[in-house]
């Protein structure tokens, strides 16, 4: 397995991923384009096949799926009468790799795809050049303007039309966006094991800061996850030790079937006291947010995360520390996408240090946010609290989705051992996923000083980090509402000042940056 290139910042480990495409249109770092033709290309037609691909960033292809669909999209070049001169004198064509994209929507996500465009000229002969790109449908999807990445919006299905522009020509490619109604299962939960981290594994870590502690933390990476991708990560804190449960990091397993195992990376964070994890309690509460804060941005640079589509989830103590740690105070707050609560909530309750004394404040924090509560329908002590959740968030004008499992009592065993209810919260995970509901986007790039993009510029907003791509565009996804910093920093470079941006209402387009040596 390839290993992530690191480096320090003050006390902070950063490992940079090659080449690190985002999950949305213009973030992270393009795909490496290996599908250029460099000879000429002809007016084709093609079909196209789901066949389970292995996500690259080579492939041009994004569907993932085991129901075969077929699809026919054409690519076409169109000569302009413009008698326009400049570098693409000479040329009568334009010709897109790949000819032709399939992109189907599982479990919420899909992966960008990467377009080149070469012209051709009166000799067949293949010249490079640099096209403009626009795509006709903006609800399936954006494109980068110059950079030729695209990624579906995943909320929308149909077939959108690409184009590409250079030197008064056009060539046009249509892509077919489809979206599954799929619900993936786990297979048994590997045991969580010391060593590097891998697809399909559960390992543990011990962050830098602990090394020779008894504070540590499992990460799972998806059967499907390569470097170069981003992924989606749902965050699980666990619940107390009682009866069967061991309250331990190394027993939990809500997030991992929860996200059935396909595309999401898995962060189980302890809680912290005495230079150890705690398996009851509260603990060291300043020190176990501290640990969250660093773990989670930490887990992000390193294993390819969106940080736009981090969801943090828990049952029972967990289910109340997703508030009273995951939304103590506004700056670790900005870090979620969506909150998901089984058995219990952070209420009026003699179970937090406060005595619930701020828990409206905290559950406030969600906002407009994806927010699913749930319990046991059959003597689940915690459902009390639960309702009593339903009912603050609901205040605020925000009602949650809620999930009464039947037949259970105090467990999340059923994510396991029951299709239905799994199915319920896997449909609420996706859709939060997709829709980010309840937050906006920053769109921009950094260019230099001839107006050429800046690769590998780190853009942050709050909790939000990003790099640009290979062209320059960032995109910074599930923002909450507000006015924001945003900032820009190279390794090499000097970006301009940062900007204040008001997200309040809609998305922001266009927040760009100039960089300087």
């Amino acid at each position: 397995m390839a290993t992530p290139d690191a480096r320090w910042i003050g006390n902070l480990l950063l490992v940079s991923l090659a080449a690190c495409p985002a999950p949305a249109g213009d973030d992270g770092r393009s795909p490496t384009a290996e599908g250029v033709s460099t000879t000429p290309a002809s007016t084709t037609t093609t079909t196209t096949t789901g066949s389970e691909p292995e996500p690259t960033t080579a492939s041009p292809t994004t569907s993932t799926t085991s129901t075969a669909t077929t699809t026919t999209l054409t690519t076409t070049s169109t000569t302009s009468t413009s008698d326009t001169t400049g570098p693409g004198d000479g040329l009568v064509a334009l010709h897109i790799e790949p000819p032709q994209l399939h992109v189907l929507v599982t479990s919420g996500w899909s992966f960008p795809a990467q377009f080149t465009v070469t012209g051709e000229d009166g000799d067949g002969m293949a010249i490079a050049v640099e096209a403009e790109w626009s795509l006709d449908d903006p609800a399936l999807g954006t494109i980068t303007r110059h950079g030729g990445t695209f990624q579906a919006s995943n909320t929308g299905a149909g077939l959108a039309t690409i184009t590409a522009s250079a030197a008064g020509l056009e060539a046009i490619v249509e892509v077919t966006i489809e979206i599954a109604d799929d619900h993936p299962v786990c297979p048994p939960r590997p045991p969580l094991v010391a060593g590097e981290p891998g697809p399909g594994a559960f390992v543990k870590i011990v962050a830098p800061e602990y090394e020779g502690t008894g504070v540590y933390h499992g990460l799972y990476l998806p059967p499907d996850w390569q470097p170069g991708q981003r992924y989606p990560m749902i965050v699980e804190s666990p619940c107390n030790k009682y009866g069967d449960f061991t309250g331990k990091v190394d027993d939990a397993t809500l997030g991992y079937h929860l996200a059935g195992c396909r595309h999401y990376v898995w962060l189980v964070l302890p809680y912290l006291e005495n230079g150890a994890n705690l398996d009851y309690g509260w603990g060291d509460v300043p020190a176990t947010i501290a640990y969250w804060q660093t773990n989670v941005a930490r887990t992000i640079e390193t294993w390819g995360v969106d940080p736009g589509a981090v969801v943090v989830s828990g049952f029972s103590r967990g289910a109340i520390g997703a508030s009273f740690v995951g939304l103590h105070d506004d700056a670790i707050a900005d870090a979620w996408l969506g909150f998901f609560m089984h058995s219990h909530a952070d209420v009026i309750t003699n179970l937090t240090p406060d005595q619930g004394a701020g828990s409206a404040t905290r559950m406030g924090r969600v906002g407009g946010r994806a927010a699913l509560l749930s319990w046991g329908a059959a003597g689940d002590g915690g459902a009390a609290n639960s309702l009593k959740g339903v009912e603050l968030l609901t205040s605020f004008g925000y009602p949650p989705t809620t999930l009464a499992v039947p037949g259970v009592g105090h467990t999340d065993a059923w994510l396991q051992d029951d299709p239905a209810s799994r199915q319920t919260a896997q449909q609420w995970l996706f859709s939060t996923v997709a829709a980010r509901p309840g937050t906006h986007a920053i769109r921009g790039r950094v260019v230099d000083g001839t107006g050429h993009g800046v690769a590998d510029a780190r853009i942050a907003a709050g909790a939000h980090v990003t790099r640009t791509d290979a062209h320059g565009y960032y995109v910074l996804l599930g923002l909450v509402p507000g006015v924001r910093e945003v900032t820009c920093t190279h390794a090499v470079l000097t970006c301009s000042n940062s900007q204040m941006v008001d997200v309040t209402a809609t998305d922001a387009q266009d927040v760009d940056f100039a960089a300087s040596e």
